[in-house]
This record gives C-alpha cells, sequence and structure tokens, in this order.
C-alpha cells in the first residue's frame, strides 16, 4: 500500500505487517490492531504478507508449517520484502518496521536473532517467547499442539528448535512492547 504522501521521487519507510495465527490472513478490512491505511496515513509504504501458514490458499498451504514456526514463514516474509524493496524503487530498505502482535509477535522475536541474513529487517526473526513460552498462560491449546506436533512434554525438542528465548542474549534490535491487561489470552508478563 503507498503512503499518503507518495511520491516517486522519493524514499518512502516501510511498515512490514505480520499477521497473527499464523492460521490468519490479510482481508480487505479495517481491523482495530492492525490497520495497513493508519500506516499509510503517517508516510509509511505498507508490507502485509500472507506467508505460509496463512488461511485461503488451501489447507495444504496452511498445515505447512506444522512443526516449521521459524522456517517457512520467516523465509516466506524475507523473499516478500527482499521482492518489494526490489520492484519498488521508493521503498526505502534502510527504514524498514516490522510490526506484529500474537505470531506476529512471535515473528518480530524470531527476527531479533542474529543470523546471516541479505535483508535488512530491524533485527532477524528472533525467536520469540510469544507461542514458545506463552503455551502455559494461554487457553489456545489446539494452534501450539498442531502445530508444534504435540505439546511440550510429548515434543520438546518442536518448541525448542523455533524458541526465541535461546538467542535474547544476542539481541541488538530495539523493541517496542504494548500490552494491555485485558488481553485475555496472554497474560501481561508474557507481553
Amino acid at each position: 500500500m503507498k503512503p499518503v504522501d507518495f511520491d516517486t521521487a522519493r524514499k518512502h519507510p516501510v511498515a512490514l505487517l505480520i499477521h497473527g495465527g499464523p492460521q490468519g490472513s490479510w482481508h480487505n478490512d479495517f481491523h482495530y490492531r492492525w490497520n495497513p491505511q493508519l500506516f499509510a496515513g503517517h508516510g509509511y509504504a505498507v508490507l502485509a504478507i500472507d506467508f505460509h501458514g496463512s488461511t485461503g490458499y488451501g489447507q495444504a498451504f496452511c498445515d505447512a508449517i506444522r512443526g516449521d514456526w521459524g522456517g517457512k514463514p520467516f523465509e516466506d516474509l524475507q523473499k516478500g520484502l527482499a521482492a518489494a524493496l526490489a520492484r519498488y524503487p521508493w521503498m526505502d530498505g534502510e527504514r524498514v518496521a516490522a510490526l506484529g502482535a500474537s505470531f506476529g509477535g512471535y515473528m518480530i522475536n524470531w527476527d531479533c536473532r542474529p543470523v546471516a541474513r541479505p535483508l535488512p529487517l530491524p533485527g532477524q526473526p528472533r525467536r520469540q517467547p510469544r507461542r514458545a513460552l506463552a503455551y502455559y498462560d494461554t487457553e489456545e491449546l489446539w494452534f501450539p499442539e498442531w502445530d508444534h506436533v504435540g505439546t511440550p512434554w510429548d515434543n520438546p525438542g518442536s518448541y525448542e528448535k523455533h524458541n526465541p528465548i535461546n538467542h535474547v542474549d544476542k539481541w541488538k534490535t530495539p523493541m517496542l512492547v504494548v500490552h494491555g491487561g485485558l488481553d485475555f489470552r496472554v497474560v501481561e508478563t508474557q507481553g
């Protein structure tokens, strides 16, 4: 989405919005949390990528992330950002902000782990405590157990494989966490 003050002669900062779920999708709607129009209205070029695991592309595409939370979705986001920056020279690859909540928040944390990457994301997918550690703090049990192919005690390796906390000592990118006491799915301390 082009920013409100779009000008092909200028470089515009980029807001890479990452939806939750991961079994979610970007729709043409006005949403209370992630509204691309609000970011565009503040001068950002907006990217909203439906990565592997997103709904609306068939069950196989949705199921493709089973046991691979930090794999295909992250790769899709990286490739999508790279493709957009290559295609639209008015997007400023030096001023990219990645934003997400729920699974999108997990992707932000996964992005902050230090790994070799070709893209200027504001960190590197860090493994986030969102899903890996919030398992015991949410009533949402079906998705973690399905996506991680079992419970933490039956299949701990699947949870540990993409656990952002294993890389927190190497994080370099500043992060703003906004969380409220009325989130009935994840307690404040897991924000």
